[in-house]
């Protein structure tokens, strides 16, 4: 508490040495912009940062493919109205929330994405980065044949050390029984060289094109350099607007590591096995987590934050493959960490562009400043602990006892942080709504683009 009113009094002491903006400047700052200028209104700006927001949340997010099985004689209401509301409620919107409340968790998994994308696509001759991303998205599922299905072997030269077969005869693929989506382990090279689509084929599959991409870059761009405008042109940027442009500038990084994967894919490739064959795959070696449900709690919070909780799950228990699926990353983890941890650093650093703002009241004044602090300092802690995770997996026999102190450090952190990150954000989305109640008219002056374009 005495921590909190020192703060409290340095701000209120920062807020009076600013002091307000004297009325006459104000007055006549809004009279030479009514010459020049037309107004801009409350609702332009509205709606100028939501459709940038909902780029950014919405529209920006590549999920990885959500398997459902088709299920035969569905009723109208079940195919048009409760299967589509299912899959909003239970997938969607989920990570819809994810990308509004923690946008650089959504740039980390795309960075962890990316990587392993790489990886992979070196593994088998003629493969882009764009198959890598089709792997890792749960593009190849594993199916049962029915009993009564005659097969052959998929690649006769595999037949003792695969199980993988080609359904003959007439066969009716709604009788297919889903069993779960493939690692790359899983399938032998010369089967992937057999059954993969060809890089055109994967985009055909993909909702989305480079136009359309570049539509949502050029929107992004487009309010970042009006937000540039205003401040060459010592106008205000509105707290809504701030929060935007640091959406915006994550946008831009997670658009340029998903830009090879596939948008809204919603079937995978079927892979055929036999009743008979085994139903063994590669993710057997997965880690359990701790009994105990308070430690357990903890774990999950920390190999989340950094992004290595692929390393608990067992792909052969799951329908589908899981929502921030990336893969098992090793050696590469700490690296997929650091950067966008420094990025979602910079994330909370945009939003002290209006940390000299004129709040309403002292109450808002005070809730952003610590909000803001509070954001930059969540990610710092996961950049350290990603730095450590680096240094010490080149190390031979374990990290230093030095290392080791820090890492119990970064964990207490985080699992003390990571509550007041969340509430952190939500007190910016809505200090960000609430002080547009009150707002500068200096706020609702246009930017003056005669300015910069030379001209005699």
């Amino acid at each position: 508490m005495l921590i909190l009113l020192f703060v409290y009094s340095l701000m209120q002491g920062a807020q009076s040495e600013a002091g307000p903006i004297p009325a006459s400047i104000e007055r006549r700052d809004v009279a030479s912009c009514d010459r020049q200028n037309p107004q801009r209104t409350l609702a332009n700006i509205i709606w100028s940062c939501l459709s940038t927001i909902f780029l950014c949340t919405w529209v920006a997010v590549h999920p990885n493919i959500h398997f459902r099985p088709e299920k035969k004689n569905k009723h109208w209401t079940e195919k048009w109205l409760l299967c589509p509301l299912y899959e909003f409620v239970t997938y969607k919107l989920p990570l819809f929330l994810w990308a509004l409340l923690i946008p650089e968790y959504i740039l980390s998994w795309a960075v962890r994405q990316y990587l392993q994308a790489g990886v992979i696509s070196k593994k088998v001759p003629g493969w882009t980065r764009t198959h890598g991303h089709f792997m890792i998205m749960g593009g190849f599922h594993l199916f049962r044949l029915p009993p009564d299905v005659s097969s052959v072997p998929l690649h006769p030269e595999y037949s003792k050390t695969s199980d993988y077969v080609i359904p003959l005869g007439r066969h009716m693929r709604l009788e297919d029984v889903p069993i779960c989506p493939l690692e790359f382990e899983d399938i032998p090279v010369k089967i992937l060289e057999i059954v993969a689509p060809t890089e055109a084929e994967i985009k055909d599959k993909s909702k989305s094109d480079v136009l359309t991409k570049l539509i949502v870059l050029v929107q992004t761009m487009w309010f970042v350099l009006q937000c540039i405008a205003r401040g060459a042109q010592h106008l205000p940027l509105t707290e809504l607007e701030v929060v935007t442009l640091a959406y915006a500038m994550l946008n831009l990084f997670i658009y340029l590591f998903w830009w090879d994967k596939p948008q809204n894919v919603e079937c995978p490739i079927r892979l055929y096995k036999t009743v008979e064959a085994s139903a063994e795959t590669a993710s057997e070696a997965a880690k359990g987590w701790e009994e105990s449900w308070s430690t357990r709690w903890m774990e999950k919070i920390i190999w989340y934050a950094v992004g290595a909780q692929d390393n608990y799950i067992t792909l052969r228990d799951q329908r589908s493959i899981p929502r921030f699926w990336s893969g098992r990353l090793g050696s590469l983890l700490g690296q997929a960490g650091m950067g966008p941890s420094i990025l979602g650093a910079a994330f909370g650093a945009v939003h002290c562009i209006a940390w000299a703002s004129q709040f309403p009241s002292g109450a808002e004044f005070v809730l952003w400043r610590l909000s803001c602090v509070s954001m930059i300092t969540f990610p710092f802690i996961v950049t350290v602990f990603c730095t450590c995770w680096i240094m010490g997996w080149g190390m031979k026999g374990g990290s230093p006892t030095s290392m080791g102190i820090v890492l119990a450090i970064c964990v207490v952190l985080l699992i003390l942080s990571a509550s007041l990150y969340t509430i952190s954000r939500i007190a910016t989305l809505v200090i960000s709504f609430t002080t547009l109640r009150s707002l500068p008219p200096t706020a609702f002056m246009t930017v003056d683009w005669t300015t910069f374009i030379p001209h005699i």
